[in-house]
């Protein structure tokens, strides 16, 4: 089961697909796959300390045990990124018990902001005003409430122990959990620090203390092997607790947000390029790590698509030279690469050229 992305939750004229928002689901409670588990598969005692009542009090104590009850109030700032097409702002404040508002801005412009004041969850858009439903709010609550950790049993009233693995190198202590409205997940918990680390295809990195709790200052959203340009990343760069905050900045909204100047559109001269030299851009690029995606280069007329793995369709791509193209109001670039000979051999993507795709076909 898969649970749907609250981003996705938004109208279409706000940025889903590709160019603005990705089309990636998610995933939070989605029950991971079978894994070689070990040990006690039930709850155990609380004295087994790999019980779910003993993992469950050292993932509380690990963020701060009693010190959570303490924290009211938290304002984090941040940005979200999407694979290579660079950074968007997000700002988000929670308020106990179970406030929390959340603002993003899209690569066009367009906003979203996703409410709840405590008992009702809400959605706003730059086309209106819409209700959350609680399968949204519960992946909301678990990224944003300023007390989750404390209300993880709330979240998922039943929950049992399904062993233990090693990932990375690290040992994490697994619990099938189900929500309050019935779906599965699977949550890793490390061993030896006692943190969350993953909750289906979320995980959290990058914990640190802020006074005497902590708080991961990432969330990676989705799994694209290698490429990453399916996969959301929510980081934090700034958390502050305890700030004022009123509760009416809580409550649902009556108008639509008014739109944003861009954070990522960037003009850019497009030119007229020759039919050979789009020619000779044209074939099959694999990537340097992951072999199962491949980046397709086809001629349409004297246009240039590609087709990445995973895109599901082929997208344009604009020439700024015979050998740089990029996709039109994105930061997506492509960079062909010529050897000594002049023919075109490799495929650089990005605009730090991080991924360098080899000419296959």
């Amino acid at each position: 089961m898969i649970v749907r992305n609250p981003m996705l939750k938004m109208r279409k004229a706000v940025g889903l697909g590709l160019i603005i928002f990705p089309v990636v689901t998610l995933g939070l409670l989605t029950a991971g796959p079978a894994a070689a588990a070990h040990g006690a598969q039930d709850s155990g005692s609380d004295q087994n300390p790999d019980s779910v009542a003993a993992v469950v009090e050292r993932y509380v104590q690990a963020c701060g045990g009693s010190a959570l009850a303490e924290v009211t109030v938290e304002k984090r700032i941040g940005t979200l990124v999407r694979g290579q097409s660079g950074q968007v702002p997000l700002t988000a404040i929670s308020k106990a018990p179970g406030k929390w508002l959340y603002n993003q801005v899209f690569a066009y412009g367009d906003q979203a902001s996703y409410g709840c004041d405590g008992t009702t969850a809400w959605l706003q858009d730059t086309k209106g005003v819409d209700s959350m439903d609680d399968a949204v709010r519960l992946d909301l609550d678990l990224l944003l409430d300023v007390q989750a950790p404390l209300k993880i049993r709330q979240f998922f009233p039943e929950m049992k122990l399904k062993g233990a693995v090693k990932t990375d190198g690290r040992e994490m202590v697994l619990i099938r959990a189900k929500s309050r409205d019935g779906r599965e997940a699977e949550l890793a918990f490390d061993r030896e620090s006692g943190l969350l680390m993953k909750a289906g295809d979320l995980r959290f990195e990058d914990y640190r203390s802020i006074g005497k709790v902590k708080r991961p200052y990432r969330a990676i959203i989705g799994d694209d092997p290698g490429g990453h340009s399916l996969q959301l990343k929510m980081e934090w760069t700034e958390i502050i607790q305890n700030t004022p905050a009123e509760d009416s900045a809580f409550l649902r909204p009556s108008c639509p947000l008014p739109l944003r100047v861009s954070p990522l559109f960037q003009p850019r001269r497009y030119i007229q390029v020759s039919e050979e030299a789009v020619r000779a851009c044209v074939g099959v690029y694999q990537h340097p790590t992951n072999p199962s995606i491949t980046y397709t280069a086809t001629r349409q007329q004297n246009h240039l698509m590609m087709r990445r793995t995973g895109w599901g369709q082929a997208l344009e791509i604009m020439p700024e030279s015979e050998l740089d193209y990029s996709i039109r109001f994105l930061n997506f670039e492509f960079h062909f690469v010529k050897d000594s000979s002049g023919r075109v051999t490799a495929l650089e993507i990005g605009q730090e050229r991080a991924i360098r795709a080899t000419k296959v076909q």
